[in-house]
C-alpha cells in the first residue's frame, strides 16, 4: 500500500532534477513511520497553546478550540502536523490525517511549498527542513539527516538494480 501511495504522489513532488522524488518520500516514510516506540499520533507540545512554536492567529486558535490537543498532534507514517495540513488546505478532522492516503497529498504540498520552493537541494537539506522547520538555520538534526540520507541512498540502490 505505501509503495503504491509513494508512486502515486512522487510525480507531484517538484524536486531538483538530480534528486529522486520517489526516494525523498520513501526516506521520509522510513524516518517518520510508526514503530514500537511511536504507535499513535504524536502530541507536539511546542505547537500547542503556550508552546514555543504556537501560532496564536485567529484561525489557529479556532482549530485548537474545535479540536483541543488533537490540533497539536502529528499524524500518519509521515508525521505531518494537523495544523500544518490545515494551513495547506486540509479541512477534515485531525484523526483522518492518520491515514497515509489522506496525509500524503499534504506532505507533498508541504515539501513543495515550504521546503523545495525555498531552495532545499540535497537530501540533507530536505531532511533538516522537514524535521526542524528550516534548512537555513543553525538547528541541524544531524542524526535525522544521516538516517534520511541512508534511506534515500538505499532507495536509489533498489531503483538502479
Amino acid at each position: 500500500m505505501i509503495k503504491q501511495l509513494i508512486e502515486t504522489w512522487a510525480p507531484h513532488l517538484h524536486a531538483p532534477k538530480e534528486l529522486s522524488p520517489q526516494c525523498i518520500l520513501w526516506a521520509l516514510y522510513h524516518c517518520e513511520k510508526y514503530n514500537s516506540r511511536n504507535r499513535v499520533p504524536r502530541f507536539e507540545k511546542a505547537y500547542a497553546p503556550g508552546g514555543h512554536y504556537y501560532n496564536a492567529s485567529e484561525e489557529v486558535v479556532c482549530e485548537y478550540v474545535k479540536w483541543g490537543d488533537s490540533a497539536a498532534c502529528s499524524y500518519s507514517n509521515f508525521q505531518i502536523l494537523y495544523i500544518t495540513a490545515h494551513e495547506l488546505g486540509y479541512d477534515g478532522p485531525p484523526l483522518a490525517l492518520d491515514r497515509d492516503s489522506v496525509a500524503l497529498p499534504y506532505v507533498t504540498l508541504l515539501l513543495n511549498i515550504r521546503i523545495l520552493k525555498k531552495g532545499a537541494k540535497t537530501p540533507e537539506e530536505i531532511a533538516d527542513a522537514y524535521n526542524s522547520g528550516s534548512f537555513r538555520d543553525s538547528n541541524k538534526p544531524e542524526a535525522y539527516m544521516a538516517k534520511f540520507r541512508r534511506r534515500y541512498d538505499q532507495c536509489l540502490k533498489v531503483m538502479i538494480s
